[in-house]
């Protein structure tokens, strides 16, 4: 049977016993195989529905899933072809495939960023003595605003915490009273460097690299894998815990496989003028909830 359009991707695929997959081009006597192992078949499923309607040949979704970890990697490759040729995983691909290729992926990434939202802990807490979910242990109107924002806002959200460091909202805690200021000035012995490069010397120093660590695994579990997503992440902290995070190069030291925006309500949007401090912040984030639930109701999306 002929194909309806020659010219794009329609390769025969095979199930090898060890969970790798064979891809062959679609011709008569062809035997131009490409072997994905089962760690890359992700990508080559995401190349192929992308590549679906793309003039490329058979098999260079294949060979693009076999030579990169990702799509970043996948539009790096095919933006610097050496003389105009690319060539990936032993095959050499011309300029118009390579432009094939760029064009669906940036068509495809033309999309929202993932919103992440980090606020800090409560004060205030419910002394009910048996765990309970992190977000249900803090009390308080400011919590109850932060709460609020981080579930309409945000696509997900995270606590940062003195005694836990970055907490899932979810993650069930017992009642404590650690403040930020327990953590100044104690000695610990360790081994390991902060993003700024200096040792960790004090508690807070091994405080504020936990949550360095938790925060690029969360970045990455959000908006990581074959098909890497922008991410904004929105950090809304007190003094006391911006401070100490900021000065050990915490929130510097982020990165992820696409384009990271990380902004500070409390320090760049929040209006002080007229004084006050937590009162300011939670009019802000009121107002914040208020047009993030309009534009929902209005036919657009919320997050």
């Amino acid at each position: 049977m002929t194909r309806p359009d020659p010219h794009l991707p329609r390769p025969r695929e095979g199930e090898l016993p060890n969970g790798d997959l064979a891809v062959v081009r679609d011709r008569q006597l062809s035997n131009s195989a490409v072997t994905v192992p089962a760690e890359d078949r992700a990508l080559y499923e995401c190349l192929m529905a992308i590549l679906w309607d793309s003039h490329v040949p058979d098999t260079m979704p294949a060979n693009l899933a076999v030579a990169c970890e990702d799509l970043i990697e996948v539009l790096d490759i095919v933006s610097r072809p050496d003389r105009g040729i690319a060539w990936i995983n032993g095959s050499g691909y011309g300029l118009s495939y390579c432009h094939a290729v760029r064009r669906a992926i940036e068509e495809r990434h033309e999309r929202e960023p993932v919103t992440l939202v980090a606020v800090g802990c409560s004060g205030t807490k419910t002394t009910i003595d048996e765990p309970l979910p992190a977000a249900d242990r803090y009390e308080g109107g400011y919590w109850t605003n932060k709460r609020e924002y981080y579930e309409t806002v945000g696509d997900d959200g995270r606590i940062i915490s003195a005694e836990h460091g970055l907490l899932d909202p979810a993650e069930p805690i017992e009642y404590y009273e650690t403040h930020i200021e327990d953590l100044d000035g104690i000695p610990v012995d360790h081994d390991g460097r902060l993003p700024s490069g200096d040792e960790v010397t004090t508690l807070v120093d091994l405080w504020a690299l936990s949550v360095h660590d938790s925060l690029s695994k969360w970045i990455d579990d959000a908006a990581g894998g074959v098909d890497p997503r922008d991410v904004e992440l929105q950090v809304l902290l007190g003094k006391p815990y911006h401070n100490r995070l900021r000065d050990r190069d915490v929130f510097a030291g982020l990165r992820a496989r696409g384009d990271l925006t990380i902004s500070f309500p409390f320090r760049e949007e929040v209006d002080y003028s007229n004084g006050g401090g937590i009162g300011n912040q939670r009019s802000w984030m009121v107002d914040e909830i208020e047009a993030a639930t309009v534009l929902a109701t209005d036919g657009g999306e919320q997050r």
